[in-house]
């Protein structure tokens, strides 16, 4: 084993240093501080330099529509019957999937300083304006359709809307399509992506429609097929008696004395042109039929109304999620048992007690 290396006059002075010195101390609270300050300052002035160069998109909803209604309350609490049910003015206002319900304020000098106009719209008379607002409801897992069931009046819209159900009224044709439409619209965009269904088509009539989903369509048929089936009565006699000739050959028709050709069995009924005569539902430029009278808005309303789905009072609800005060709820829809589907968070407040089970009270029976 050799002897160790002698270290240079370098190295021992720099290792008494290190060995020899004093710690240094940590930098006081102030200064960390002070920073920690400097650091967050200069990471906001760039975050603000970099909002300012990307500007977000202006939002804005194409589902924006209000009007004066005529509102009856049906079921309150999810299966308890209103208390008060008689036709009200309500002033409603869709803003996207939103419903909001507010009091209407009436402006009794209005017809005093105007002069009576026709053209006022009934479902938008100005002289009512909103007030307060009354209630808003979200349409998530909300219904709507025709009231059919409804005969007292012509236009009426039902509504389940979180735990409400209730009937709108207009006076217009117009209005009643238009808000129908709107509604589906909200509906339908109302449920998160990944709970979205593909909305329903409401361009086919409710007729059609229920049977195509029951399946009672008539099947295809061949009429081509039954036609060369069918044959006269008189025609198999014909062929059974004449047979053949004596010589065992087919009776000849071609002669003047023999009988003579037989007619065509599906004779061509209908005209293949147009050009010979004048008609004057065909259009004589697309050579396409074209109806006498002319269709207007109102008949594209009419059967939209043909294809809008019907809500009946006792129809089964379409589903048993609701919500109710911002909070989502599972729904016995038979005995009203109302489970909450999350816990509340932490540090929430629930004034509704348990929140596990709420009772309502059914007072139809």
């Amino acid at each position: 084993m050799g002897r160790p290396r002698r270290m240079s006059m370098e190295e021992d002075m720099f290792y008494r240093e290190v060995m020899t010195s004093r710690p240094k101390n940590p930098p006081s609270y102030e200064t960390a501080m002070q920073a920690a300050v400097a650091a967050e300052r200069r990471a906001m002035a760039m975050a603000a330099v970099e909002d300012q160069e990307e500007r977000l998109p202006q939002y804005s909803s194409e589902l924006n529509i209000e009007g004066v209604f005529m509102r009856k309350m049906e079921m309150e609490d999810t299966i308890k019957r209103a208390e008060y049910r008689d036709w009200r003015m309500v002033y409603v206002e869709l803003r996207g999937t939103a419903l909001n319900v507010y009091s209407v304020k009436k402006e009794r000098g209005w017809w005093s300083s105007k002069p009576d106009a026709p053209h006022i719209a009934p479902d938008n008379p100005p002289w009512v304006k909103k007030h307060t607002l009354e209630r808003s409801y979200s349409l998530l897992y909300a219904d709507a359709g025709i009231a059919a069931d409804y005969k007292k009046k012509r236009y009426v819209i039902r509504l389940r809307v979180e735990t409400d159900q209730f009937l709108l009224s207009c006076f217009e044709l117009s209005t009643f399509v238009t808000w129908l439409d709107r509604l589906y619209a909200a509906i339908n965009v109302a449920a998160p992506i990944d709970e979205r269904d593909f909305p329903r088509d409401y361009s086919i009539p409710r007729i059609q429609r229920i049977r195509f989903l029951r399946g009672q369509r008539p099947p295809p048929q061949d009429h081509l097929g039954r036609q060369a089936d069918q044959r006269r009565p008189d025609e198999s006699d014909e062929d059974d008696s004449e047979g053949e000739g004596e010589g065992g050959e087919p009776p000849d028709h071609r002669g003047g004395g023999g009988r003579g050709p037989r007619p065509a069995e599906y004779p061509i009924t209908a005209r293949l042109s147009i050009s010979s005569y004048a008609n004057e539902n065909v259009d004589p430029e697309t050579g396409k039929w074209v109806p006498e009278h002319g269709w207007t808005i109102a008949h594209d309303q009419l059967y939209a109304r043909l294809c809008y789905a019907v809500l009946l009072f006792k129809s089964p609800r379409k589903s048993n999620y609701i919500v109710s005060r911002g909070k989502r709820w599972w729904v016995d829809w038979d005995s009203g048992k109302m489970v909450r589907v999350l816990p509340p968070a932490y540090g929430e407040i629930d004034v509704m007690g348990p929140w596990q089970v709420i009772m309502t009270e059914n007072r139809r029976i």
